[in-house]
């Protein structure tokens, strides 16, 4: 069966003004038919329609790479609050952070899991730096930890 066909098998219930929008603007004002769209065009229609069915090593696989996504997203905000990029809170500073100073210069739910651990690794350099920039007197990073030494005391 042809994908015109299947999608006028899809459409048999609904409403022939509301197909005839939705065809409408799916083509981009071009056409309001199922007949005069491109095979292409209601391919894509169909598969909007009726995904495919994943097979279930798939649908595994993107479950572990979500949850290692997340959990590298979860040691960089981490990490952003204990240098100080992240206000506890807030994003604001952060996100102008991730735009102007990080390595890819882009938000954070845009880079991918190589990207993620190289955010991760840019924020150690930082983390370390900054231990290292505390030892020197009179620098920001000093004063930042002396003020944590004294909210100690």
């Amino acid at each position: 069966m042809s994908p015109k066909e299947e999608l006028k098998q899809l459409f048999a219930d609904r409403n022939p003004a509301h197909v005839a929008i939705e065809i409408n603007g799916f083509t981009g004002f071009r056409t309001t038919l199922i007949d005069d769209l491109t095979m292409d065009e209601a391919m894509k229609l169909l598969s909007i329609h009726v995904p495919k069915q994943k097979s279930i090593e798939q649908e595994n696989d993107e479950l572990k790479n979500e949850l290692l996504r997340n959990g590298w997203i979860s040691k960089i905000l981490k990490l952003a609050e204990e240098t100080g990029i992240k206000e506890k809170g807030g994003f604001y500073k952060f996100n102008n952070w991730m735009y102007t100073s990080s390595v890819f210069k882009k938000h954070l739910n845009a880079h991918s899991i190589p990207e993620l651990q190289k955010v991760h690794q840019q924020l150690q350099a930082v983390k370390t730096n900054n231990a290292r920039s505390a030892t020197k007197v009179m620098t920001k990073a000093w004063w930042d930890k002396a003020e944590k030494n004294i909210k100690l005391n």
